[in-house]
């Protein structure tokens, strides 16, 4: 099952909090590769405004699991995140179309 986190970063800027917790944010990144299928900040006008993440995970709740592991969500960045199930139908991400028929 795919889970996309669409995360919107409290204000003023988290720039300083995302910075000064990058190296163990990019860890923990790297030790769950296996599950992220796509994963980067969210921009607006070059600032950092979020990030967004599509896990892939047997259930909702162990993708929630997962994401709270994150440094930035322990450290407190986001105002809100948004949870949604996603299906990778078409692109080239997903190798063209890849819908039920």
């Amino acid at each position: 099952m795919l889970v996309q986190f669409h995360c919107v970063d409290k204000t003023p800027s988290q720039q300083d909090k995302r910075l000064e917790n990058l190296g163990a944010h990019l860890a923990w990144v790297e030790s769950n590769m296996a599950q992220i299928c796509v994963a980067g900040p969210l921009k607006q006008d070059e600032q950092i405004v979020g990030s967004l993440y599509i896990l892939d995970a047997p259930t909702v709740q162990q993708a929630k699991t997962l994401l709270f592991s994150d440094p930035y969500y322990l450290v407190d960045i986001w105002a809100s995140i948004k949870i949604q199930t996603f299906n990778a139908y078409a692109g080239t991400w997903v190798g063209g179309k890849n819908w039920p028929t």
